[in-house]
Parts: C-alpha cells; sequence; structure tokens
C-alpha cells in the first residue's frame, strides 16, 4: 500500500508542475501556419477519399463515416484557441488548481472509492465478490427472460471462468439447439463436461470436440482439449502432433503460445522426439502440413486497409487471410497467416494451406476470401476485430480484391 501511495503521489506532482507551467506560460494565440499546415493534411485525406469512393474500392457508407470523420478532426485542430493574455489571472488559477486536485481528488475517493482496496490482501476477494454479484445479476436477468441464448452462452463461459462447472452445464441446457451448430459452443460445452469430474461427462466431452474438429478444424480450443484427451490416453505421439496444428494459430510469444509449447515437448518428449522451438511455427501458414493439390485451384490476388481503419491497427497485429466455400461447411478451405506490416499484400492460396486433406479449394466450386484483422492473435472471430471479404469466386480466380472495411461487432 505505501509504494502505491508514494507512486501515486509522485504522478500527482508530475502532473501539477505541468499545469502549473502551463497556466503561466504567455501565449500568443495559435499559430496561422499550424492551422494551415492542417487544414493541408486533411484536404489531402478528403481528396484521397474522394478518389477511392469514385473507383469503387470505397463503398457509400464507408466512404460518408470517413468523411465526416475526417472533417470532424478538420475543424477540431483548426479551431482559434483562446488566448492567455493576463499573466497575473493565469498565476492566480495555476495556484488555486495547485492546491484544489489534491484536494478535490482525496475528497472524491473517500466518498466514492474504495480506500480498502488499497489493501492487497482484501483485493482478490473483493474482486470475486464482484464477479459473482455479476454472474449473479446476469442469472436473475435470464431466469426472467430466458430466450436470450446469447445471455445464456455467456453465462455458462462466466461461470467455467469461476470454476464453477456443474452451474456452467445447466446454463447450456438452454443452448441444446445452439450448440449442435456451433463449434465453438461445442468445445465451450465439452469444457464444462471434462471438468465436471464425472466419467460420462469425460465421453461425452471427447464426442463433441471430435464433433466440433469435424466441423472447424482449426477450432483453436477443440485442438487444446483432444490433445489432452491423446495426452492422457498416454498416446503421446497423437497429443503432440494435435498440438503442433494449434500453435500457428496462437500469438507467438504470447501466455497462451508459451503454455501450448511446453505441453507440447512434454508430449515429444515422452514419444522419444526432439523438442521444439517457437520459431518453427511463426511462418506457418496454417495448422496442416503442406500437401500436394491442383495448382489450377489456386486464388490469388490483394488485401488493402481501409484508410479509414488505419489508426486502429498497429503493425504487429495479427492478419488471418480465409478461403472458404460459399455453400457448404464454415470450414477453411485455405489459411494465410501474416501482419498489418505487410499489408497492402499481395496474396496466393493454394490446396497446400488447406486445414483438412478433405478440405480444399479444389473440393468446392464457388469460394469467398475473407480477412480478419486479430489483435488478440486468436483466429476465433472477437469483437473489435476488423474484417473484409470478396465476392462469390470460382477457384482458380486471380486478380482479387479484398478491403479490409469493417468492425466485428
Amino acid at each position: 500500500m505505501t509504494s502505491f501511495l508514494v507512486a501515486a503521489g509522485l504522478l500527482v506532482v508530475l502532473v501539477l508542475i505541468v499545469l502549473f507551467f502551463f497556466l503561466l506560460r504567455r501565449r500568443a494565440g495559435v499559430s496561422d501556419n499550424r492551422k494551415a499546415l492542417n487544414a493541408a493534411v486533411y484536404r489531402d485525406q478528403l481528396v484521397e477519399l474522394d478518389a477511392e469512393h469514385r473507383e469503387g474500392s470505397l463503398e457509400d457508407a464507408d466512404y460518408a463515416q470517413a468523411r465526416e470523420e475526417v472533417q470532424r478532426r478538420l475543424l477540431e485542430d483548426t479551431a482559434v484557441a483562446p488566448e492567455v493574455t493576463d499573466y497575473a489571472h493565469g498565476r492566480k488559477v495555476a495556484i488555486g488548481i495547485l492546491v484544489a486536485i489534491p484536494l478535490v481528488a482525496g475528497g472524491l475517493y473517500a466518498w466514492h472509492g474504495q480506500p480498502e482496496a488499497l489493501n492487497p490482501q482484501q483485493q482478490p476477494h473483493a474482486m470475486e465478490q464482484q464477479l459473482d454479484a455479476m454472474v449473479a445479476s446476469l442469472a436473475a436477468k435470464l431466469a426472467k427472460n430466458p430466450d436470450n441464448p446469447e445471455g445464456w452462452a455467456m453465462l455458462a463461459r462466466s461461470y467455467m471462468n469461476l470454476d464453477r462447472p456443474k452451474e456452467a452445464l445447466e446454463a447450456f441446457s438452454h443452448l441444446t439447439k445452439q450448440i449442435n451448430d456451433d463449434p465453438q459452443l461445442m468445445v465451450d460445452y465439452a469444457e464444462a463436461l471434462a471438468s465436471s469430474g464425472q466419467d460420462q461427462g469425460m465421453v461425452q466431452a471427447r464426442t463433441w470436440v471430435e464433433k466440433a474438429l469435424a466441423m472447424e478444424p482449426g477450432n483453436p480450443k477443440g485442438l487444446f482439449l483432444s490433445g489432452g484427451f491423446a495426452f492422457a490416453d498416454k498416446n503421446y505421439r497423437k497429443a503432440a502432433a494435435v498440438w503442433e496444428k494449434l500453435m500457428p494459430l496462437l500469438e507467438p510469444g504470447s501466455q497462451d503460445a508459451n503454455f501450448v509449447l511446453e505441453n507440447l515437448n512434454r508430449a515429444r518428449a515422452q514419444a522419444n522426439l526432439p523438442p521444439l522451438s517457437a520459431d518453427k511455427f511463426q511462418q506457418a501458414a496454417g495448422p496442416a502440413k503442406p500437401q500436394a493439390g491442383n495448382a489450377s485451384s489456386a486464388l490469388a490476388g490483394k488485401v488493402v486497409l481501409d484508410p479509414a481503419l488505419k489508426g486502429k491497427v498497429a503493425p504487429t497485429d495479427t492478419v488471418y487471410l480465409f478461403a472458404r466455400a460459399v455453400q457448404g461447411p464454415r470450414m477453411p478451405l485455405a489459411v494465410l497467416k501474416t501482419t498489418v506490416s505487410q499489408l497492402p499484400l499481395e496474396f496466393e492460396l493454394t490446396d497446400a494451406m488447406a486445414m483438412s486433406p478433405q478440405f480444399n479449394l479444389s473440393s468446392a466450386s464457388l469460394v469467398r476470401v475473407e480477412v480478419r484483422v486479430s489483435k488478440s492473435g486468436s483466429a476465433t472471430p472477437s469483437s473489435g476485430d476488423l474484417v473484409g471479404a470478396s465476392l462469390p469466386v470460382k477457384p482458380g480466380t486471380r486478380g482479387i480484391e479484398v478491403s479490409i472495411s469493417q468492425v466485428q461487432p
């Protein structure tokens, strides 16, 4: 607690010093040259947006939104700020703020804050109580309005996060129809079954994982559980092989990737195989080894990032490029993994990038190329991901244009 208070006090002093000198500094007004430069920059952005809209690479709704955003920033950055010309008045204001900030901050924290949270021994217990209260509130709402599949799924996963698998299974019982159509729900349900401590639950969990991987061979949790089941059966070669498929789907260097690699090498050691390093998986194109395929079915084109979304990504964010059949299972027929720093990207998807030998580009009559930018590094869709998709095309099509222009809700 003492170290926290000292650090907080130093930060407050630093902020006050900056404010003090800022308010005392005489300003002559806003520079006309700076305003002119800002205006020129934003005008160039508007011209670029207009050009992309005319070329058809930017849809009407996206164009209107991007143009409105640029115009808003233009008005904000070129607005005339009030001049500070009264030095004596500025000094009084600075001294007043210097005294008021710590007093007001301390008073507000004492009134609405939680001083007891400064005690590190109480923090885990308090956090657990808050989570329990939130989950109880959600359960109460669903009891009154049970026709809410998304709510039941959230409740089931929340129970699993609290290590309460029996309550999770009760929540999953309201999702019978949805589980049969959703591989992610299947593996979440399987995890709850496996954690229930019942022999029959473990048998059912294996069945659900197998079914999920048949529909989506690259499901990360499904692959992890499948490898765990094989390891428990002392089938170490199978466990290692399954986890090798999982590694390319995880963010390099992440806690998940390190954990899976550790278990992967444990399995390989049991199977008298040499250990693998993380470098082996960083450039992997997908979770399956390359295999022979029909070169005439390859897809080629270019992926670009909508200029309006450039501020929402970092160069190290993971980019997944999928080819999926327009009709049939949502399982990817080919996968390519890269980073935002490689955009715009000239790509080629082939049968060698298939996740399963039975489902590749050559097996489909009509496909769509989809792109997902993931900050977490996971191929599993999540809110906030940036996405884009091509029009339906036949395998073998080249010159495909894919624009990353939408945000996953």
